[in-house]
């Protein structure tokens, strides 16, 4: 795992709100199905291969996630989609490993985020009811949702 600042990026893609359960039943499975069946919609993209997952956790039992791509600019938003920003910061960069179990590796990050004396970022308007708030997933266009393990996963975190 290592730490290193980023730029500010632009996502655009389309909004899932839902419960822990309904997440783990494969609910999130249709919003990012439909999202790529639409990515043509989506103009500037910086790499049309990459596709983006933010979690942020602003409710008991549930969480906000927004799937898309990263793009230069945000000027149209596609009718029914929506835009999200990651701000320009530090974040701690880790990869997800196909023969690891999710939490395995969540519970590893926030380990490291305590060892190297970080604080997960939460911003003002959001009550925290995790202690990651914000966890942005890197996936693969060709195998998400095809039983791929493995991505990267940045924290935005302050010192």
């Amino acid at each position: 795992m290592k730490v290193r600042g980023m730029k500010e990026r632009i996502v655009v893609g389309l909004v899932w709100e839902g419960t822990y359960q309904e997440a783990s039943r494969g609910d999130i499975h249709q919003i990012i199905e439909a999202a790529k069946t639409r990515m043509d919609e989506i103009k500037y993209k910086t790499n049309e291969s990459e596709l983006i997952g933010i979690s942020i956790h602003d409710r008991r039992g549930g969480f906000i996630h927004y799937v898309g791509w990263e793009v230069d600019s945000c000027e149209e938003i596609p009718h029914g989609m929506t835009s999200n920003v990651l701000p320009e910061g530090m974040y701690l960069i880790s990869r997800h490993k196909q023969e690891k179990k999710m939490e395995t590796t969540y519970e590893e990050i926030k380990q490291a985020i305590q060892d190297k004396k970080l604080t997960p970022l939460k911003p003002e308007e959001v009550d925290a009811y995790d202690p990651l708030p914000i966890k942005v997933e890197l996936h693969s266009l060709e195998t998400v949702l095809k039983g791929e393990k493995e991505f990267e996963i940045h924290i935005p975190v302050i010192k």
